[in-house]
């Protein structure tokens, strides 16, 4: 093997994780962002495993049981307060851990690349665009929200299934480590579950069509370890809440705030009108005494019910409050205009690169497509927020490094191929 063939497969991924790190920490220790704990519903839950050992108390001391939080990051962090307790230290470590999982994120990105059978430098210079552009910095860094870790698994998954494809290998050891890293995706965030089925199904259109059997046979394996992952805390909320949730039980009480007379397309503007104070148990001290009074579940039930009789008896104002919302999800308001436009910009270059891509007849281009026409169905309903985006952001900025590379690519073969045909022309001249 060339010496810079090997380092591109074993020395890149490292290099971009210490970049990654660094760059995260430093901002992280300049900014003091430390000083700020945040007392969120994922933090509250780790914080009552860690002292209680008991996965409630999502809304405040003594709400109870939950399953408002997928339960694969509470669990992660509950450790990390056990070490170094719930104050500073431990939010320090908080924020360590979160920028950990973001830069392993890009750090995977040339394997990635690898998988798709690309040239080297397109996940080499993605992972290097993701590690010194933390555009969804709070995202990426706070640690208080489970996000940097539902990337991390969403990428991984896509390179498992990208070298299944490419490799045309269902076998059930291939199936069993997919479903596995599937399974824990969907512990950490039930906004996978779309992706996973969408990207089973385009799987069997590409190539499962010629090989039906064994592909079958993968589908099942993998479906099944998935469903493995997902029993024991199935089990759990049907023992412990009365109802058997395999994700999240807040869906209905998301949706009601995001689709009523008061609600606004994107988070921040509910919060300024203070209209996502008045209707989440997180903050008003009325919906916690229903919710308490109710049980999680049937009050998230009550509310899918007011929130779809809303959406039936105003169809124009939840359209639009729709298409609003996909509009923020592509194009997030930041806090910073940089932020804002460097968001926009990896929206526009991904969607350039994934065209690019079709176009060089590269299978994998379908998986990236039903990736991003998957996992932000969820989000189109519900009030956009930019900490949404950031299990995808790394796919965003794959896409465009994709891009990147073969307007490079070409345009140096197209130079090359004009002083080709310019010596020629001399040459028949002389």
């Amino acid at each position: 093997m060339h010496p810079r063939v090997a380092w591109s497969r074993r020395g890149s991924p490292l290099l971009i994780l210490a970049i990654a790190l660094g760059v995260r920490l430093g901002i992280v220790f300049v900014t003091h962002t430390y000083l700020q704990i945040e007392h969120t519903e994922v933090v509250r839950v780790a914080t009552s495993l860690a002292q209680q050992g008991t996965f409630a108390n999502a809304y405040g001391p003594n709400t109870g049981p939950t399953a408002h939080v997928s339960p694969l990051y509470p669990i992660l962090l509950s450790l990390i307060f056990r070490v170094w307790g719930t104050g500073m230290a431990g939010e320090i470590a908080q924020e360590i851990l979160s920028c950990l999982l973001a830069s392993l994120t890009y750090a995977a990105l040339p394997a990635l690349g690898a998988a798709c059978g690309l040239d080297p430098a397109v996940g080499n210079l993605a992972g290097m665009l993701g590690a010194l552009l933390p555009v969804n910095f709070w995202a990426e860094t706070k640690g208080s929200f489970e996000a940097p870790l539902v990337a991390l698994m969403l990428v991984l998954f896509c390179v498992l299934i990208a070298q299944c494809w490419r490799a045309a290998d269902f076998s059930p050891g291939s199936a069993l480590v997919t479903g596995l890293v599937s399974g824990l995706g969907l512990l950490a965030s039930p906004s996978l579950a779309p992706v996973v089925i969408t990207s089973l199904l385009v799987g069997y259109w590409l190539k499962g069509q010629t090989a039906a059997t064994q592909y079958f046979r993968f589908v099942a394996i993998v479906i099944a370890a998935s469903l493995l992952c997902l029993t024991p805390w199935t089990i759990r909320n049907y023992l412990v809440l009365g109802a058997p949730v395999w994700s999240r039980s807040n869906f209905g009480n998301e949706l009601f705030i995001s689709n009523s007379d008061r609600a606004a397309a994107n988070m921040a503007d509910n919060l300024n009108s203070g209209w996502f104070q008045t209707a989440h148990p997180f903050y008003s001290r009325t919906e916690r005494e229903e919710l308490r009074a109710m049980g999680e579940v049937p009050y998230n039930q009550a509310r899918t019910e007011e929130a779809t009789r809303w959406i039936i008896t105003h169809p124009e104002r939840f359209a639009r409050l729709t298409v609003q919302r996909i509009f923020y999800f592509w194009f997030p308001r930041m806090v910073r205009p940089p932020q804002t436009i460097l968001m926009a910009m990896f929206s526009i270059g991904g969607l350039a690169g994934l065209i690019w891509m079709f176009r060089t007849g590269n299978p994998v281009a379908w998986l990236f497509l039903a990736t991003l026409t998957a996992y932000p169905l969820v989000y189109y309903v519900v009030q956009s927020f930019p900490r949404y985006r950031c299990p995808v952001d790394w796919m965003l900025v794959f896409l465009t490094a994709f891009g990147i590379c073969s307007v490079w690519t070409f345009s140096v073969s197209s130079k090359k191929s004009g002083l080709a045909s310019a010596r020629n022309r001399i040459q028949t001249l002389s």
